[in-house]
C-alpha cells in the first residue's frame, strides 16, 4: 500500500510568502510508516519547481501585496488549468498512491480540498486523510467535505500508522485513537491519543523520502525541533492545546544524532530549531549546547524563545554552541494588552533580554502582533512606540487572524466578529478583513500601515542588514564558505526578482 503525504500549496499560489522548507511533521510521519513496511513519499507542493516561478518574501513587501497575493490564491483555486494543479495530477498519476495524507493550516483549507477533489477524480478508491492544526480543532467541518474520508487529531505519527495498517488489513478502524471518520452519514470521533511520552522513540524525519528533491534547498533540510508542548498560556496561539501543556524534550544524544545525520547526508551546517520556546528547560538546553561543543560540530543555528527565559549565562553558552540568531515573541508594547493575551512578560524584561542578546554577539529578532479583538488605538500606539525603543536587529509585525484552537478565535465568535461556522474555503484575512471590535477598519489600516512602513524601512536598511547577518556570515565564512557563497547568490537573485513587481499587482 503506497502512501503520499502532502503539504498543499498556499504561498506558492499567492506568489508572496516564505522560502521553501522541509515539512518536518510529514517527515516524522513518513519515517514511522517507512519503518513499518509502507512505501511512502512526501510531496511538498509549496516548493516552486519551475524556473519562472517568482516568490516575493513577506518582510520586503507591504500589506497591499499580501491582499493581492490572497486574491491570487483564491483565483488559483478556481483555475483548473493552473500549472500547480497540473503538477498535482501528474504526481498522482506517476506515484499512484492508495492513501493521501494532507497536513494543513486554516489558511490552506481551500487548497487541501482542491487536492482532495483531484485525488478522488484520479481514483475514487484512494483514501484521503486530513491532519494538522486546523483538522484537529474542526474535524466535523473538515469531514463535511465528501472528498475527505478521515481526520487525524493531534500528533499524527501513530494514529496515521494504525489507520494505514487497518486499511491495509481491511479491519475495523474503531480502535484507532485520535481518528475521526464518517459512518453512514454520522461523524464518529474515536478517543484522543495520549501524547508521545518519549520523543526519542520516533525515528528521525525521513528527509530522503521527498518527491522532486531538486525543489529543496539543502539548507532547509536543517529544520529541527527538540521539544513538543508549551506550558505558557498566550491566547493567540493554539500550540498549547495541540501539543499539550507538558513540555516533552528529546535527549541530547538523539538531537546530536540528527544533526550529524543531516550534516553527513546533505552537507548542512545551518540549522533552524523551530521550538516555541527553545530555552524552556535550562538544564536540558545546557546539555544540548555542551554536547554540540564537545562533539566539535561546526554548525550555525537560530531559534526562538521568551524574554523571561534568557540570561547572560545561557546566552554565552548558546553563542559558543553556534547560535547566531535568537528571536523573541514581544507581541504588544501595551501592558493592558499583555494582560489580556496572558503574555506574562513585562516591557522591562523584554528590553533587558534584547540588551543581553546584542551584548553576547547574537543577532536579535522581535515578533510583534496587532489586531487583537480588544485592542484600542492607544494600545497600538504604545506598541509602535515600544518597537522604536527596542534595540532589535529585525522586527516582524503580524496581524492577528483568528485561528481555531486559540482563545482569540473563541473571543471573535463571542464578539460576533466571526460566524460560528465560517466558510474556510473563502475566509477573509487581513487586509481584506480585520477582527478588532473597537477600531474601525480604516483607522486600524492607517495605524498598522504606518507601523509596517517604518519597520520595513528599518529592516531593509544596509545598517540593519549587516547587523543581523554579520554573525551568520562570519560563522559560515569560517565553517562553510560554500554555503555562504550559495546563500549570497540566492539573496542577490531574490532581490533582482523583487525589484520587478509588475507581475504581482494584479488580483
Amino acid at each position: 500500500m503506497k502512501v503520499l503525504l502532502v503539504r498543499p500549496p498556499y504561498t506558492r499560489l499567492r506568489g508572496v510568502g516564505q522560502s521553501a522548507y522541509f515539512p518536518l511533521g510529514l517527515g516524522y510521519i513518513a519515517s514511522v510508516l517507512k519503518d513499518n513496511s509502507f512505501e511512502v513519499n512526501i510531496y511538498h507542493a509549496e516548493n516552486p519547481r519551475l524556473k519562472e516561478e517568482h516568490m516575493l518574501i513577506d518582510p520586503d513587501v507591504g500589506f497591499d501585496f499580501r491582499s493581492a497575493g490572497y486574491h491570487r490564491y483564491l483565483k488559483g483555486i478556481k483555475d483548473n488549468n493552473h500549472y500547480v494543479w497540473k503538477e498535482v495530477e501528474e504526481t498522482l498519476k506517476s506515484y499512484k498512491p492508495d492513501i493521501i495524507g494532507i497536513s494543513l493550516l486554516s489558511v490552506e483549507v481551500a487548497s487541501a480540498l482542491k487536492i482532495s477533489q483531484i485525488c478522488k477524480r484520479y481514483n475514487d478508491k484512494c483514501y484521503v486523510v486530513w491532519g494538522g492544526v486546523h483538522p484537529t480543532f474542526l474535524p466535523d467541518d473538515c469531514l463535511k467535505n465528501k472528498e475527505v474520508d478521515f481526520v487525524i487529531r493531534g500528533e499524527g505519527e501513530y494514529s496515521m500508522l494504525e489507520l494505514c495498517q487497518a486499511l491495509r488489513k481491511g479491519v475495523s478502524i474503531s480502535e484507532v485513537k485520535g481518528l475521526s471518520f464518517k459512518n453512514s452519514g454520522e461523524i464518529i470521533h474515536n478517543p484522543n491519543r495520549e501524547a508521545i511520552a518519549n520523543l526519542d522513540e520516533i525515528p528521525l524525519p525521513a528527509r530522503n523520502n521527498v518527491l522532486y528533491p531538486e525543489s529543496f534547498d539543502f539548507r532547509s533540510l536543517g529544520s529541527m525541533i527538540v521539544s513538543r508542548g508549551c506550558p505558557f498560556r498566550c491566547t493567540f496561539c493554539s500550540s498549547r492545546n495541540f501539543w499539550g501543556r507538558e513540555v516533552r524534550l528529546r535527549s541530547p544524544e538523539n538531537v546530536i544524532k540528527e544533526i550529524n545525520t543531516v550534516k553527513k547526508l546533505y552537507g548542512t551546517s545551518y540549522f533552524m530549531f523551530w521550538d516555541d520556546s527553545f530555552t524552556v528547560n535550562r538544564k536540558i538546553i545546557e546539555t544540548y549546547c555542551n554536547a554540540i561543543i564537545n562533539s566539535k560540530l561546526k554548525i550555525t543555528w537560530r531559534t526562538a524563545t521568551r524574554a523571561d527565559l534568557v540570561d547572560e549565562q545561557i546566552l554565552r553558552l548558546i553563542r559558543k554552541a553556534g547560535c547566531v540568531k535568537l528571536e523573541i515573541g514581544v507581541e504588544s508594547g501595551s501592558d493592558r494588552m499583555k494582560k489580556i493575551i496572558y503574555k506574562d512578560v513585562t516591557n522591562n524584561q523584554i528590553k533587558k533580554a534584547f540588551e543581553m542578546i546584542n551584548k553576547n554577539g547574537i543577532s536579535s529578532g522581535a515578533f510583534f502582533m496587532a489586531g487583537f479583538p480588544e485592542e484600542t488605538l492607544e494600545d497600538l500606539n504604545q506598541t509602535f512606540q515600544f518597537m522604536k525603543e527596542l534595540n532589535a536587529g529585525e522586527i516582524f509585525l503580524n496581524i492577528l487572524d483568528p485561528m481555531p484552537g486559540s482563545t482569540e478565535y473563541e473571543k471573535c465568535i463571542k464578539f460576533g466578529l466571526v460566524p460560528e461556522n465560517p466558510d474556510w474555503n473563502n475566509f477573509p484575512f487581513w487586509p481584506d478583513a480585520h477582527y478588532v471590535r473597537d477600531i474601525s477598519r480604516e483607522n486600524f489600516a492607517e495605524c498598522v500601515n504606518r507601523m509596517a512602513k517604518w519597520l520595513f524601512s528599518k529592516n531593509k536598511s544596509i545598517k540593519n542588514r549587516f547587523r543581523r547577518n554579520k554573525y551568520l556570515v562570519l560563522s559560515l565564512l569560517k565553517n562553510d564558505p560554500v554555503s555562504l557563497l550559495t546563500r549570497t547568490y540566492r539573496f542577490i537573485k531574490r532581490r533582482r526578482q523583487c525589484s520587478d513587481t509588475s507581475n504581482f499587482n494584479d488580483t
